[in-house]
């Protein structure tokens, strides 16, 4: 698609797990062309080949601009948090691209968690010791290859590499140094403590630049591979989820943004600092937003797409069928079911919970199946399911936060399945909004991108419409949410000594409902 030649384009670009994905939006969000290439996975599952995952990243954006019939103004970046490589001093790559998923430094955040205590970490950076936390990943690195510090230039997430292959400049965001366990957002400055215990120092961190400063500008060399013009400002926007939920419009105190893709985040936006040994024992994760001025609540589900892949595979036959077919098929599964509440239970927590109330033992049980019950009941009890716990850790968020939801935007891949976000709408108490854009983290990542040439990123924003349930649905999901799923999930499992919130973490009563202990949204009864 060409474009005027007078209209300023700005180009984003989401580093995902499964797909890298590009798009160039005019500044009133007018998206003229969109590209994703698959995201490179070494055979272990547990890495990315670092220059493949470049290059499938700068392919998706070159076929942007080559569709667009010219270059963008600007480029943003966004993609996973965690994952990332440690650099050479020429430039090079010392590792492969750790994966955010890969369970081996579990070992190290136990130790870590038993000399510093979990609430303590968790007040002090925000987040929770996991395998996950780069912090973690360092030390496991320099375990097995202790001179591996004397032989390193710098840490760099997945997008930062992407913007060291642009610029030659190294650049993150603090919403990604926050991910690390070894960044304050309270003082947004490096621990010099907490990386000494990997080895590192400060001087192996990337720059944080400030929101929507430039890393650096792109390259003759990365220009003449891309289509890009030399001198193009380069921003690193930050986190996909807070990026995406950013481009939703996500942005006020009390607005709540659900991303749904494999794994699931629900975000809360707030003015300060919540309740943080509050959020540790629920198992939720703090720190600043994107605008660098507010704060956010973070929770996730790890089984949410998760689970429809998994019904797809050991129930609907579909294990060697992969893309949209999948999904497509699993929908008219769905659809041929009562468009009513099921009467079945389904606990979402194949691989244990870890919000709220963290529980690793926790399983995916169901309750209630009879003869009435079919394959398309089953399939619309995981969705279900997957709603009510997204609501609990909805209303967990509110009470950290002492106040109720002002709405909740669905974003994601996931939103193509009609019945899931029905349903959502119908459990929960407050507005349920569906954002249209289905790139949303590449869509916020060119917002941003425009604030290095003057542009306000709060004036791009993407489309949404809020969802009415019926009546009778949503009272009967409220219903069963409150005296069925809650009931349930919070008597049948033992409190939680999973190293990811860590044993010295005591005993505490659920979280109440922020729907409960105040004033009911939009006429809720039940």
């Amino acid at each position: 698609m060409n474009t005027h030649p007078g209209t300023t384009l700005l180009a984003g670009l989401d580093i995902g797990s499964t797909h890298c994905k590009a798009l160039l939006t005019d500044l009133a969000g007018n998206v003229v062309a969109r590209a994703q290439r698959g995201t490179p996975r070494d055979r272990d599952g547990h890495t990315h080949p670092a220059g493949e995952i470049v290059d499938a990243a700068l392919d998706a954006l070159r076929s942007c601009v080559r569709r667009a019939g010219r270059a963008p103004a600007a480029v943003g970046l966004t993609g996973m948090a965690e994952a990332g490589a440690l650099l050479a001093p020429d430039g090079g790559t010392l590792t492969p691209v750790l994966a955010w998923s890969d369970p081996g430094p579990a070992p190290h955040a136990d130790r870590l968690r038993t000399a510093y205590g979990a609430l303590a970490l968790h007040a002090r950076t925000g987040v929770l010791p996991s395998a996950k936390v780069p912090l973690a990943k360092w030390c496991a690195l320099v375990a097995e290859n202790p001179d591996l510090p004397s032989r390193a230039r710098a840490w760099a997430g997945a997008a930062d590499l992407v913007a060291h292959t642009l610029t030659g400049r190294l650049g993150t965001d603090a919403t990604f140094a926050q991910r690390t366990l070894a960044w304050s957002p309270h003082t947004g400055s490096w621990d010099p403590g907490l990386l000494a215990e990997s080895g590192l120092t400060e001087d192996h961190m990337p720059p944080v630049r400030p929101p929507g400063h430039p890393v650096g500008r792109v390259t003759t060399g990365a220009a003449a591979a891309t289509g890009l013009t030399a001198g193009t400002p380069v921003v690193v926007a930050g986190h996909d989820h807070l990026v995406g939920a950013w481009a939703a419009g996500v942005r006020a105190a009390g607005q709540v943004a659900d991303s749904m893709g494999t794994a699931e985040a629900v975000l809360t936006v707030t003015a300060e600092v919540p309740d943080t040994t509050a959020a540790a024992r629920q198992g939720m994760s703090y720190g600043r937003h994107v605008d660098g001025t507010h704060w956010i609540v973070l929770a996730g589900m790890r089984s949410s797409g998760a689970l429809v892949e998994w019904f797809c595979d050991r129930f609907m036959g579909m294990a060697a069928t992969r893309g949209a077919e999948r999904y497509d098929a699993f929908a008219r599964l769905v659809e041929t079911a009562p468009q009513a509440p099921t009467g079945l239970l389904l606990a979402p927590y194949p691989e244990g919970r870890a919000c709220p109330e963290p529980a690793p033992d926790a399983r995916c049980d169901i309750l209630g199946m009879s003869p009435r019950h079919g394959l398309a009941d089953l399939a619309r009890a995981l969705l279900e399911g997957a709603a009510h716990h997204v609501r609990w850790m909805t209303d967990t968020q509110a009470a950290l936060t002492a106040r109720p939801p002002a709405s909740v935007t669905l974003l994601g891949g996931s939103t193509r399945q009609h019945t899931w976000t029905a349903v959502k709408a119908a459990v929960s108490p407050w507005p349920v909004r569906l954002c249209h854009e289905p790139e949303a983290p590449a869509l916020g990542a060119a917002a941003w991108s425009g604030a290095a040439l003057g542009h306000d990123p709060a004036a791009l924003r993407a489309t949404a419409t809020e969802l009415v349930p019926d009546p009778d649905a949503a009272r009967a999901y409220r219903t069963e949410h409150r005296h069925r799923f809650l009931p349930h999930v919070t008597r049948s499992t033992e409190p939680s000594t999973e190293p990811s919130t860590g044993p010295d973490l005591p005993e505490t009563a659920p979280c109440p409902s922020a729907t409960d202990a105040g004033p009911h949204h939009r006429g809720d009864r039940s």
